[in-house]
């Protein structure tokens, strides 16, 4: 008997051997998370932007409130110079009662130098509505200031007389000028809502 003889299988190549996964895997979560901390890089930075303009416009609004208050202020001290003050309400150095005489006019050791920076605000000056009885001043949504408004009144040296009139003629006027106008420096000092915000406006008032 002839041995039978079996076709010989020769096992096909399998082809080239895979790639091993792990490299790209780590490659994919290092690109992931690098994006992850840019976009959260950037996502903090426009919550500070925000925060920062959300800051300047509450400051803006707050200084416009409180710009509001002083000159209502100068408006209220105006009325009390015109109402309740003349050269010989009790003009005083220490400001007593928010009304001051002038470092450059006093007696003693006259001086160059602004009353609004030596007086003592908390106790010396003048309370909004404290003399004209002004209602409170409120801010935005009548949310109440920080404190109301304070002014201190300077007494300045009589005005000069008008020309042609510093002198009668035929007699019987007194050679003494009279004074026909005085005028006052007043100074503000306010808040708005919040305690940080301090507006400072000055003017003069001439009283006839």
């Amino acid at each position: 008997m002839r041995p039978s003889t079996a076709p010989l299988v020769t096992p096909k190549p399998s082809g080239f051997p895979a790639m091993p996964r792990r490299s790209a895997q780590g490659f994919s979560l290092l690109a992931i998370l690098l994006m992850m901390a840019i976009l959260g890089m950037l996502t903090l930075g426009a919550m500070s932007s925000s925060i920062v303009q959300e800051r300047m416009v509450g400051n803006t609004r707050d200084r416009h409130v409180a710009l509001q208050a002083a000159e209502a202020a100068l408006r209220d001290a105006e009325l009390d110079i015109e109402t309740n003050i003349d050269s010989n309400s009790g003009f005083t150095e220490a400001c007593t009662a928010g009304l001051c005489i002038p470092p450059s006019d006093t007696a003693s050791g006259p001086q160059s130098a602004p009353r609004w920076q030596s007086v003592a605000w908390a106790g010396s000056a003048r309370t909004y509505g404290s003399r004209t009885l002004a209602a409170a001043l409120l801010g935005p949504d009548n949310v109440a200031l920080a404190q109301q408004p304070m002014y201190v009144i300077e007494r300045l040296p009589s005005l000069p007389q008008v020309s042609g009139e510093s002198a009668g003629f035929g007699g019987g006027w007194s050679n003494s000028p009279t004074v026909r106008a005085r005028a006052y420096r007043i100074s503000v000092k306010a808040s708005g809502i919040r305690a940080t915000t301090v507006v400072m406006l000055q003017s003069v008032y001439v009283k006839q």
